[in-house]
């Protein structure tokens, strides 16, 4: 982060670093910077979230939550585990470039979702998926980056219940359908987890989502879904139901303007990488906001 901070204010732009201390410490500072609370009453250009998915999820919860018209852009200097929503807007990686678009980027408008309330930028979901998510130690975490969702992902495996979720999709006519899968991931972005595509036609600038129907339950399939995800064939089946049919495994991605989803009381909801939420949940896009970032390759380009 430094290496950014220093580029910026030699470049003459004035930047204030505020620490966080704790969990959602970066959301009560995010609302406070967009309200001008720590420039002296001044409303900064941008607040910007440095750190993982985690820390930008607080940010733009607390950035959404000031009582602003139009509040300040959100810049990132990405800094985390995966660094999901910076892929998905093709943030560059060194600090020169990175300063050179946060000073001179054209704010972009893209769409978060809202989960029961709470904010999520890339994506939400339920299932093995959100159970990895809360499985996760910290200390893991912050020892083997990836690596340890990826141990916690085959712990869950082993002991995985395969639970059904009954998840509810309404289109923009209002239609409604009814999907009983073993996991869903609500997708406002076209990147997952890294580098790896769910859903090849979600876009950040658009509102609504894609949802990822994963129909088959148990040990094997969650196995080959996650196979099928590292080796880029998830996307494939995901726009072939014919292929889906003959990989041997349900897969569907729907787009839809409102969620609902229902399963085990309690169950986690996972929103960019943290939980957010338990089950029963409703999910719809929230307000657009402003990002500086180069401008949103067209969706050929994302694939």
């Amino acid at each position: 982060m430094g290496g950014v901070v220093d580029t910026l204010r030699q470049g003459g732009s004035a930047v204030t670093v505020v620490e966080t201390t704790g969990p959602r410490d970066a959301e009560r500072l995010a609302a406070l910077a967009a309200s001008g609370a720590l420039t002296e009453g001044v409303i900064p250009d941008a607040v910007v979230a440095s750190g993982g998915d985690g820390t930008i999820n607080e940010v733009v919860n607390g950035l959404l939550a000031a009582p602003l018209l139009s509040p300040p852009a959100l810049g990132l200097i990405p800094l985390g585990t995966a660094n999901v929503l910076a892929a998905e807007l093709g943030l560059p990686t060194g600090a020169a470039d990175l300063a050179r678009t946060l000073a001179g980027a054209a704010p972009r408008v893209i769409h978060a979702g809202r989960a029961n309330g709470r904010l999520f930028t890339m994506m939400a979901g339920v299932g093995l998926d959100a159970h990895v998510v809360e499985g996760v130690d910290p200390i893991v975490k912050r020892r083997l980056g990836k690596g340890a969702y990826f141990l916690e992902s085959l712990a869950q495996i082993a002991r995985w219940p395969s639970p059904r979720y009954r998840v509810t999709l309404w289109d923009a006519a209002g239609r409604d359908s009814v999907h009983d899968v073993a996991s869903c991931i609500v997708a406002k972005g076209h990147f997952y987890g890294g580098r790896f595509v769910c859903a090849p036609d979600a876009r950040l600038d658009v509102s609504g989502f894609q949802v990822c129907l994963f129909l088959e339950g148990g040990r094997l399939a969650a196995l080959a879904y996650g196979a099928a995800l590292v080796t880029g064939q998830l996307a494939r089946w995901g726009a072939d139901a014919a292929r889906a049919a003959r990989g041997g495994l349900g897969y569907r991605v729907v787009p839809a303007v409102r969620v609902r989803i229902e399963g085990p009381l309690g169950d986690p909801v996972q929103g960019d990488g943290d939980t957010i939420g338990r089950l029963p949940v409703d999910m719809e896009t929230a307000a657009p906001f402003s990002v500086l970032a180069p401008p949103l390759r067209p969706v050929s380009q994302l694939r």
